[in-house]
């Protein structure tokens, strides 16, 4: 009895986050309220407080979402490199091709309402971008400097030229030389910069919008979600 109600538990709030994803996909200026997420969703407004204090919480969930898929991708994209700045560029470009073909996510990403500085995707990558500097600074590839003054230019950067690729002050093809640039700042030299950040790659598919969260992980599958993490810390840092 017990476990019936957490699944359905588990399924009022994933259909809750699958509904305000639809939602912030349709509007306009990004903007929803809670009446429209329930009546979308098909529960009491006051079912919506069972699962989450305030509608930005809700939004917050869904960049939680956004970064497990965004994760999966990179995973695949850096899975055959052990070199640090190897790894920033690769990271850097799938990012930035993400938003320039996938407008879906950048609008998810950049018109739900939420400040830069809660951008969970962008703050998450953070973390693992200032675990691959210290990374590349131990094996003698990459001289940042301050990691952490190098890993705030590096992610503002980032937030600002992805934000232009969604909104086409900048286009795919100048993706190589923004990385081209980022990766000198991190102290990599000009040639080799040059070469990783026009190096061909492969754009590494996302899922289909709305991402669908998993209603109640099984004691095996929370098992492999631990293993899946400690290998994003291995190969992302």
């Amino acid at each position: 009895m017990v476990r019936g109600k957490s699944r359905k538990r588990g399924a009022t709030r994933a259909q809750l986050l699958i509904s305000l994803q639809e939602l912030l996909l349709e509007s306009r200026q990004g903007r929803v309220t809670v009446p429209q997420l329930v009546a979308r969703a098909d529960v009491a407004q006051g079912t919506f407080y069972n699962y989450f204090d305030t509608l930005p919480a809700a939004i917050e969930a869904v960049g939680e979402l956004l970064l497990a898929e965004h994760y999966r991708t990179l995973l695949r994209v850096v899975a055959d490199t052990a070199y640090a700045a190897e790894v920033v560029a690769r990271s850097a470009l799938q990012t930035l091709m993400l938003f320039a073909l996938r407008p879906d996510v950048a609008k998810l990403v950049f018109d739900s309402g939420e400040a830069p500085d809660r951008l969970v995707l962008m703050r998450d990558l953070r973390v693992q971008l200032l675990a691959t500097l210290r990374w590349g600074v131990n094996t003698g590839v990459l001289a940042p400097g301050n990691p952490q003054a190098a890993a705030s230019v590096h992610m503002g950067a980032m937030i600002g030229a992805s934000l232009d690729v969604y909104r086409g002050r900048l286009c795919l093809g100048d993706a190589p030389d923004v990385v081209d640039r980022l990766l000198r700042d991190l102290g990599v030299d000009t040639r080799r910069a040059a070469r990783l950040a026009h190096a061909p790659q492969q754009f590494e598919p996302w899922r289909p919008l709305p991402l669908v969260p998993k209603e109640l992980p099984t004691e095996t599958e929370t098992e492999i979600e631990n293993e899946t993490g400690n290998e994003h810390v291995r190969l992302l840092s």
